[in-house]
Order: C-alpha cells, then sequence, then structure tokens
C-alpha cells in the first residue's frame, strides 16, 4: 500500500490527538527490584509477609494482590494516588507509625511516594515463602540465551534477489514461512536519507542526494561508496558513541541527594565517541570499561584510553551524601553490577541481591560472588559527603621525565625545610619574641611554656563561626562572630594555673583590615575584673599572634577567666582564637588592666640562640621562596579522569541477609554467572580483585551472551525492533527472538570478523534487507501487524538529538566542533543552566535533573538507567514544541533568511527548502499549498516573516522527523 504523503496545507491546518506509545515497564520494575523490594523484605516482611511467624493486621505486603488488598484497615496502597495510600500514611508517620523501630530516611518515602504514583508496579504475584525454591543450574542453561552461539546453516535460496548474503536468506526463509512478500526496494533518495540519519544522526547535503541519484554504476556498488563514506567520517562515531552512551547511562552529573558536577565526565563521552570512530574491537571496548585500568600498555594514548573507560563504572546515579557508607558502598556495587549485567549481557543481575532471581537461573550467590569482585574495587572516597576516584592519565614520556625531576626538586626542599621546623618551632615557643610580619600557626598549644586555652575548650554562648581562612592562629582554626548579634555573643576562656602569682595574660588573633578596632576582652583575676579593648586591625606584638593585654595577679584555687565579646563593637568581625598566660618575673600588681605596655623580655635561653635562630630563619625563608618559585613553574599536571582502582586488600564478600549490608551470612568465592559458563570458572587469584578476570570472561568468545546482545543492539538500530525485541533483556521475562538463527549467524560472524562494529554494519546495510521500502502491503499489515517478519523496513521517528541537530543544520547553524568539556567554568547547579545553541547534541551536558527541552519533548532516555531501546511517543507537546520553541523558531528564521538568497523565483526557493530539510522536492500537492500560502500571507506579512511561517511548517511536519 503505498504510503500517501501529507499535503503541506494538512500540515498547516491539523492539530492531531496524540496517544503515548504504551512504553516499556522495564525502567519502573528496575525501580521496584532497586528501591522498594529490598525496603519491604528488610523492613516489613517479619510481619507483614506468609512466611512471617505472626501476621499484623492481617496485612501481607510479599506480593501485589496483599498490597492492594490490605488488611484489617483496608487497601494498603492506592495506585496513582499516595496521598490516599495507607502505606505512606504509615510511612510518613502521620496516623500508622511503621516501621515500629523507628521512621525510615525522607528518600525512602519519597522512592515509595514515587512508585505508588507512577502505578506502582509490582511483578510479585501471590504470597509465598521468602527463599525462593533452589535454582537448577544446569536446566538453566537449556535455555536459549544461555546455549553456545551456533553456525547455522545457510537457508537454500528460493528467490535470486536474496540470495546476495546470509541476512537476506535467513530474513527470507522466516517471511516465506508466514507467506509474506517483500516490499520493493527504496529509491535512492530515500535510501541515502535513511543512511546517513542512521550512521551520522544528520540529514544528507542535496549535493550528497545528487551525487548519489546520479550515479551510473549498479545500486548495490552505488551504495557501498556512500556506506563507506559515512562510516569513514568522525560523525560515525559521535551518532553510534551517542547509542552506546545510553546504554552507559552517561550523565556529567551524579544525581541523587545533591547532585554534583563530575568534572571529567566528558573525557570518557569522547574516548566513546573515537572508539567507534577507529572501529575498536567490541571485545576489547567491553574490557576496557570493565578493567581498563589493569591492562598493560605501549604507549601514553593507549593507557589514557585504557584508563578513561573505567569511568563507565563510575557514572551510575549516587547520592553521595548517604551517611550510612556501608549501605553507600553496597547501593553503588549494585548499581554497578546491574549495570554491567544489562549492558554486556542482557541480564538483570541486579535483582538477585535480596533473594534467588525470581526468573532467571541468577541464584543470590552468583551476584554476591561478583560484588566480591566489586568490593576488591576503590570507586568511592568517603568524607561526609562522599566523592569518587579521579586518576592522572599517563603522559608522553618526555613530558613524564620532566614532571617526575619537577617533583624530585620539591621534594628535595620540603626535606630540608621539615629538617628544620621542628628546631624553629621549638625556638619560635619558647623564645616568644615579637616578630613583626611574621604570622604563623601554633599547631600544638601544649608547646607553648605556661598555660593555653584554645578556643576548641572554651564556653560559648551565640553562634560563632569556626574558620581558618587567615594562615595565622593556635590549634586547628579559630572563630569569629559574623558580625551579626551584638552584644549576645560571647566565648568565655578558663584555665586551671599551676601555682599563684603574675602571669601576662596574651590574646591570640589575626590581624586584618575587616576586625574589629575595640574587641572587648574581660579579664577576671584576683583583685577584681579589668575590660581592655583591642585593636584587631593592627598586628600583634608577640610573634605576630599574639597580643599582651597586662600582667595580673591570680590565685590557683579558682578558675583564671578571659572572655572575648562583640559587646559594643560596630565596625568589625570580632576575633576569638586562644588565650595564652605566661608567668611574669615579678609581681608588679601596679601594671594590672595596663595593656600593650610590657614589652616581653626575651629569657636567656633565646638571647643566646637568637644569632642561630635568625640563621636557621633566613634559611627557611629562603627555601620557602625556592619552593614557591618551583610550585609556580611547575610543567601542566596530567589530567584527571573519572576511573577506579583495586582496593589494598582483596577479599571474597558475604551473602548480605535480604539484601542488608548489616545482616550478613555465609561467604561466597569471587566467580561469575554459573548459567552462562561452561566448564569451570576462570580462577582468581588472592591478590587480584577478580575484574580483570570477570572482563576477559565476558568479552570472551565462549560467552553465550556478549556477540548476541551486542549485534541485536546493532541490529535494533538500524531496523528499529530487535531480532530479540526486549534489547536490555535475554532472560526469561524477555522476548524470544523472531529470527534465532540469523542471530547466531550475526553473532559468530561478529566474533570471526574481529568483534569489528563497522564490519557489522556494513555487512546489515548492504543486505536486501536493509534497502527494502518501509511501504507495507495491506497483506502484511493485517499478518503482521508488528514487521516480526520484516517483509519491509520499519519506519523511524528521528530522536531527540537528531532532530535538534537537523534544525540546525539545515538552518546552517551546527559547528561541527567535536570533543571538549560543554560546561561552562564555574557552574555549580543543574536548575536553571543554559543550554548552549550550536554544538552537536551529543555534546549538550548531560544533567540528571535537568535536560535541554528538546530531550525532554523527543523521548531522551533517563540518564539514571541502563537503556538500549528509547521509547518513542507521539505527544501533543511535540507539536506545541516545534510550534511554539524559540529554537524552532530562530532555526526557521534563519533558515528563511538563505532559503530568500538562494534563488530569485519562490519556485527555486522552495525547491532548495525541501531539498535540504526533507531531501525531495515537494510534491505537487505541497507546492500547491505552499505558494498559495506566499501568496496570501504577502498580504498581511513581510516576505521574511512568511517564509519563516513557512519554513517551520515544513521543521513541523511528520516527513521532517521520520525517515522512511
Amino acid at each position: 500500500m503505498q504510503r500517501t504523503r501529507c499535503g503541506l496545507l494538512a500540515i498547516v491546518l491539523l492539530t492531531a490527538t496524540a496517544v503515548r506509545a504504551a512504553e516499556p515497564d522495564t525502567a519502573k520494575l528496575k525501580f521496584f527490584e532497586s528501591k522498594i523490594r529490598p525496603v519491604l523484605i528488610d523492613q516489613c516482611y517479619e510481619c507483614h509477609a506468609a512466611g512471617a511467624k505472626a501476621v499484623r493486621g492481617g496485612l501481607l505486603l510479599d506480593s501485589r494482590e496483599g498490597l492492594l488488598q490490605g488488611g484489617d484497615s483496608g487497601p494498603a496502597i492506592v495506585p496513582g494516588k499516595p496521598d490516599e495510600s495507607l502505606l505512606m500514611s504509615a510511612l510518613r508517620f502521620e496516623d500508622f507509625e511503621m516501621p515500629p523501630k523507628g521512621k525510615l530516611g525522607d528518600d525512602v518515602v519519597r522512592n515509595f511516594e514515587q512508585w505508588i504514583r507512577e502505578g506502582a508496579v509490582d511483578p510479585r504475584t501471590g504470597s509465598g515463602p521468602l527463599v525462593a525454591k533452589t535454582i537448577d543450574i544446569e536446566a538453566g542453561r537449556q535455555f536459549w540465551a544461555f546455549q553456545p552461539i551456533s553456525r547455522p546453516m545457510l537457508p537454500a535460496v528460493a528467490d535470486s534477489r536474496w540470495s546476495g548474503c546470509g541476512i537476506d536468506r535467513f530474513v527470507d526463509a522466516k517471511r516465506r514461512e508466514t507467506g509474506l512478500e517483500a516490499a520493493p526496494a527504496a529509491d535512492r533518495v530515500t535510501l541515502i536519507r535513511r543512511a546517513t540519519f542512521d550512521l551520522w544522526g544528520l540529514p544528507p547535503r542535496p549535493e550528497e542526494i545528487a551525487a548519489f541519484v546520479n550515479d551510473p554504476a549498479p545500486d548495490d556498488e552505488a551504495f557501498a561508496r556512500v556506506v563507506d563514506r559515512l562510516l569513514a567520517a568522525p560523525h560515525f562515531g559521535e551518532r553510534w558513541g551517542r547509542h552506546w552512551l545510553d546504554v552507559a547511562r552517561y550523565a556529567d552529573t551524579t544525581g541523587g541527594g545533591r547532585s554534583m558536577f563530575f568534572g571529567a565526565a566528558w573525557r570518557y563521552r569522547d574516548y566513546v565517541i573515537n572508539s567507534f570512530n577507529v572501529d575498536k574491537p567490541f571485545d576489547r571496548f567491553v574490557i576496557e570499561q570493565i578493567a581498563g585500568d589493569l591492562l598493560p600498555y605501549d604507549n601514553h594514548d593507549q593507557g589514557r584510553d585504557q584508563l578513561t573507560g573505567t569511568a563507565f563504572l563510575v557514572l551510575g546515579p549516587t547520592n553521595y551524601e548517604e551517611q550510612d557508607k556501608e549501605q553507600l558502598r553496597m547501593d553503588v556495587i549494585d548499581e554497578q553490577i546491574d549495570t554491567l549485567g544489562r549492558a554486556f549481557m542482557g541480564m538483570t543481575i541486579g535483582c538477585a541481591r535480596c533473594h534467588d532471581h525470581k526468573f532467571d537461573p541468577i541464584p543470590t550467590r552468583d551476584y554476591y560472588a561478583m560484588v566480591g569482585i566489586f568490593r576488591s574495587t576503590q570507586t568511592l572516597i568517603h568524607d561526609n559527603v562522599s566523592t569518587w576516584v579521579k586518576r592522572p592519565t599517563p603522559l608522553p614520556a618526555e613530558e613524564q621525565a620532566v614532571l617526575e625531576s619537577h617533583a624530585q626538586e620539591m621534594a628535595a626542599v620540603q626535606k630540608q625545610m621539615s629538617a628544620l621546623e621542628p628546631e624553629l618551632k621549638k625556638m619560635r615557643s619558647t623564645a616568644a619574641l615579637p616578630e613583626a610580619g611574621k604570622p604563623h600557626i601554633v599547631d600544638d598549644p601544649l608547646s607553648l611554656p605556661g598555660v593555653v586555652v584554645d578556643d576548641s575548650n572554651a564556653e560559648v554562648t551565640g553562634d560563632w563561626i569556626s574558620s581558618g581562612f587567615l594562615k595565622s592562629y593556635v590549634g586547628s582554626g579559630y572563630v569569629h562572630d559574623g558580625r551579626t548579634g551584638m552584644g549576645e555573643k560571647k566565648v568565655v576562656f578558663r584555665a586551671d594555673l599551676p601555682k599563684s602569682g603574675v602571669y601576662e595574660v596574651r590574646v591570640a588573633y589575626n590581624f586584618s583590615p575587616s576586625r574589629s578596632s575595640k574587641t572587648p576582652v574581660r579579664v577576671i583575676h584576683r583583685d577584681g575584673e579589668t575590660l581592655v579593648r583591642v585593636n584587631q586591625q593592627q598586628q600583634p606584638d608577640v610573634d605576630g599572634l599574639f597580643q599582651s593585654v597586662g600582667r595580673f595577679t591570680f590565685t590557683n584555687d579558682v578558675a583564671a577567666i578571659v572572655s572575648i565579646s562583640n559587646d559594643g563593637v560596630d565596625d568589625g568581625h570580632v576575633i576569638a582564637d586562644a588565650i595564652w598566660f605566661v608567668p611574669a618575673a615579678s609581681d608588679d600588681a601596679s601594671r594590672n588592666g595596663a595593656a600593650n605596655e610590657v614589652a616581653v623580655a626575651p629569657t636567656d635561653d633565646a638571647v643566646e640562640s637568637s644569632a642561630r635562630r635568625e640563621r636557621m630563619e633566613a634559611q627557611h625563608k629562603e627555601l620557602a621562596k625556592s619552593l614557591a618559585k618551583l610550585k609556580k613553574e611547575a610543567p601542566p599536571a596530567p589530567p584527571l579522569v573519572l576511573s577506579i582502582q583495586d582496593e589494598q586488600k582483596m577479599a571474597d564478600y558475604h551473602v548480605c541477609i535480604r539484601g542488608n549490608v548489616h545482616q550478613l551470612g555465609e561467604t561466597v568465592p569471587r566467580s561469575f554467572l554459573q548459567v552462562a559458563m561452561r566448564g569451570p570458572a576462570p580462577q582468581i587469584p588472592e591478590t587480584a580483585s577478580g575484574r580483570l578476570e570477570l572482563a576477559q570472561w565476558i568479552a570472551g568468545p565462549d560467552n553465550p551472551l556478549t556477540a548476541r546482545v551486542y549485534v541485536n543492539r546493532v541490529w535494533q538500530k538500524l531496523f528499529n525492533e530487535g531480532i530479540v525485541r526486549s534489547v536490555d533483556n535475554f532472560g526469561i521475562p524477555g522476548d524470544r527472538p523472531t529470527h534465532p538463527e540469523l542471530l547466531d549467524h550475526l553473532a559468530s560472524e561478529f566474533i570471526a570478523d574481529g568483534w569489528s562494529t563497522k564490519g557489522l554494519i556494513r555487512r546489515l546495510m548492504l543486505s536486501q534487507t536493509y534497502r527494502m521500502s518501509s511501504d507495507r502491503q495491506e497483506k502484511a499489515v493485517g499478518a503482521d501487524p508488528e514487521n516480526k517478519w520484516l517483509a519491509s523496513q520499519n519506519r523511524k521517528r528521528l530522536d531527540a538529538e537528531a532532530i535538534r541537530d537537523a534544525l540546525q543544520m539545515v538552518s546552517g547553524t551546527l559547528d561541527l566542533t567535536m570533543s571538549g568539556d560543554m560546561i561552562r567554568p564555574g557552574t555549580k547547579a543543574e536548575y536553571g543552566y543554559q543550554f548552549d545553541e550550536g554544538r552537536r547534541s551529543v555534546y549538550l551536558p548531560v544533567l540528571r535533573n535537568c535536560l535541554p527541552d528538546t530531550f525532554t519533548t523527543f523521548d531522551f532516555p533517563d540518564p539514571n538507567l541502563s537503556t538500549g531501546k528509547r521509547a518513542t511517543s507521539t505527544l501533543p507537546t511535540q507539536a506545541l514544541y516545534l510550534m511554539n520553541s524559540d529554537f524552532v523558531r530562530s532555526s526557521a528564521a534563519t533558515t528563511a533568511a538563505w532559503v530568500m538568497k538562494s534563488a530569485t523565483s519562490d519556485e527555486e526557493r522552495l525547491n532548495t527548502l525541501y531539498e535540504s530539510a526533507l531531501g525531495r522536492r515537494p510534491s505537487p500537492e505541497e507546492r500547491y499549498a505552499a505558494m498559495t500560502y506566499l501568496k496570501d500571507a504577502g498580504v498581511e506579512l513581510t516576505s521574511d516573516r512568511a517564509w519563516t511561517n513557512l519554513v517551520q511548517t515544513v521543521f513541523s511536519s511528520v516527513d521532517f522527523r521520520y525517515v522512511d
């Protein structure tokens, strides 16, 4: 049945009521398995499961039916309505309070809200024991996906048109079994537009279309030249690299909690793009992403690539603020295992974290056998807010030599300084002589003679702010009043002096013009109370750190008290650091309260060593200058990449009972998926994490999953549906292959061809199956509505990036510069981020909580999930976006401007517009509608405005955003 092209006039007038295509439940199922089921098992099953000793309130939470039916108080959940669900009321501690031992974290409560709001997807049926029946691994190996890859015989040729390659012979044989006829070959205009979008994600230029259409060579030969040209261009890596970034759940921010910027994620993006452009063998690509840091390398470029590839394991969404660090560690490992399983093997391994897999032959022991591998790998650097590992990349030999030589020079200077500092510190503390312009830090207050009370041991009233910004202080820092709460803030220093007598009281502070000029210091002594105002804008007299406020008599039967407040201060910050009580040489009571009158005399020892101290100070000063100069002249540091590294200690790990990291069971040796192995598992040395062995097993030719999964992914991108339609799930809940022999044929050829992605794509695109028209015959539509048997090609809607890039390319504003960091310097937050226009969409930052409008409108995948096949929807919001977006309107105006300059007649301009935007000339109906519009619009609109409206209408058309 020939498809009728929509006339332009109909496009202008039609407002379609669109229905969203059914989305797969994969993401929602994963959310349930990772966020909901573990909490139910850990927190609820003890009292609300069929295996509980006593079911409380008649409520069972171990099945979807139990949740919907509820207990004595009614249904536990109302799908889609969390605020009407009793379960949410209990979790929020509103009416009921569950679990009784304490309210769960806010993030857990939010997860349950989201789960219920999105329909409470739950695969559990019935009620049963918490432990699944024993998994029979040998029986599981009989499932098709775990069978060894075969090399099936090619079917006999029934039609000479389909005899050229094994792909066509398998497809034609299956199609004939169903009684269907193949669609004719697509015309050259359709074919080059399809191929260019498939390989580049961009529309073909009019001159490229003309060159192919006018090529006198036979179709096979002419199209092979087109495919080879497209595969050789760098745009190929940008397009196919983006496909892998979907699988790798690539993003530039962490998501979870306080979403932070990774900073160097873009290096992984560029690594992926380059890997596809150089046609890196896929098995090597797999190994580098799992264990590239453990591979030897011949040169720095290879070493850099291998290290950069390991960012695959770091890029997952993580709440680094999680304070239970063992839970955080296990959550990260769980995400790594789940993503690795889906990406490379099409298996939902993460479902076995809390129990044996409900569907696939994956026991919990297998899951924790892999956990041991990733617990022997460091991904996190723990802190209050944890972070991730970053590692320097290898440098060229000559640059590395310069860097090492410089580091040795710095180390030598630092060693000399370190040798001087202990004695200098002792000299400074015992001499306590004024030293103008030489503020310093007293790390250990106890090293000073007399009695020192630091702010960390003082009594604080009011909200003081801790700081260490100015590097002159006692102990670990100082506090300041923040210039707020005047008269309300006080720091009281109490000292138990060893004996009664006269002591000089010294106040520590770092001076600055921003300080208070009249800081009140109140001293309570034997003879009463003395208030001294200290000008903290001036440098202290003693050592550049302490200021004497006078000599006072104290008795040792009561504490000596000195307080600092902000009472009466109106011109700066008040600093409170430390108080130093120094025994005086005489009991001169007449000097009580006379601040800044005493010149502290040096001790005899200080006088005797002053010359030596001066020499050492001068030497230390020169060394410090040398060190500063070396730091200033330091060669560029090697770039840092997100990465991982083996832990210092390698070890097997325990099964976590019900997935709870704080309830450990038996220890499981590190290993892989039993069901996918034939023969004994590879041995993991005690001194190794097992990552390299895991990577080599996943990418090995004997693994029945990896090659099948990958060739199926490639097929899906070229045919819109996979041979296995559930591209991320080759397990029992997934779809069965429509052409199992073809899948094995492709997988075996792929391995034999050195795991070449470009070779695989070329083989598929040169087949007659790929080159069929997408026009479907009525019989095929009725007998095979999903086109499983490939009676025609599948029509494809462009994805978000292709739509955005095509708009820019047609308008002439597309910047084809490759690679680089696209996040503006100084950016701290995702929200409100303004995305730059111009560059290809693959280079736009992927912010997990803030995506560009084009992305959210046209089904960009959730970057929190590994996604092999994007959802494709048809929504009114998409039409509204194309009609109202400033970006689309600007692209239309820019296109209209150059189209109007391209020719002198509207007829020729219209040809130019259609050839650039749609790859063809307008149909008679479209030409008539457009020319009529331009004529009628000219009465009220300027030519610029009329042409802009016309261009935007073409951009909004079905033909612009679909490929036949």
